[in-house]
Parts: structure tokens; C-alpha cells; sequence
């Protein structure tokens, strides 16, 4: 159900991945999320994978013929919320310590 049929649906609006281009990194071995990251950029946008993270994880899992446990979630990866230079650069300096 969260695994697009069509190879040319996007599942990373952000990066603009298509189902196809997951679907072929986990043929080339990518056993989880955390490697289509690195293979593709998915995740990697605005949205940090809050919005295509399962689905990419539900491609990688049809394709390699495993359950979604066994193909894991996207790791959080710091700022969990984007925010500008700017916005870091006001912080006061006991909260960047």
C-alpha cells in the first residue's frame, strides 16, 4: 500500500526521487533508508524524510523481498528543524555550549 506501483512517481518531493530510482538503488544493494540516503539524496531535502521516509523504506522492502522492520527507518540527523545561519548565529552563546 505505500509502495507506488508506477516507477515514475516521486517519493521525495523534496529531492525529486522516483519510486524507480529507489526501487533500482535496492537492486544495487541498498539494504535500508539510511543507504538510498546516501545513494540518492532521499531524505535528504527540507522535510528531512518526514514525508517519504516510510514509503522509501516500503520500496526498499518490496524490492529486496523483506519485511519493513528488517529494512529500518531513516536516523534523525541534526538540526531536526531547519533553521537559518542567521537564526543560529542569534542563539545566546550558553545555549551553543
Amino acid at each position: 500500500m505505500l509502495a507506488p506501483r508506477d516507477d515514475a512517481t516521486i517519493v521525495c518531493r523534496c529531492e525529486e526521487i522516483t519510486a524507480g530510482q529507489v526501487r533500482q538503488a535496492a537492486r544495487l544493494g541498498a539494504t535500508g533508508p539510511n543507504q538510498v540516503k546516501a545513494y540518492l539524496r532521499a531524505g535528504m531535502g527540507p522535510c528531512q524524510g518526514r514525508m517519504c521516509g516510510t514509503t522509501v523504506a516500503a520500496l526498499i522492502a518490496e524490492t529486496r523481498g523483506a519485511s519493513m522492520e528488517e529494512t529500518g527507518v531513516l536516523r534523525p540527523r541534526a538540526p531536526y528543524k531547519p533553521i537559518t545561519v542567521g537564526e543560529l548565529a542569534d542563539l545566546p552563546e550558553e545555549e551553543l555550549a
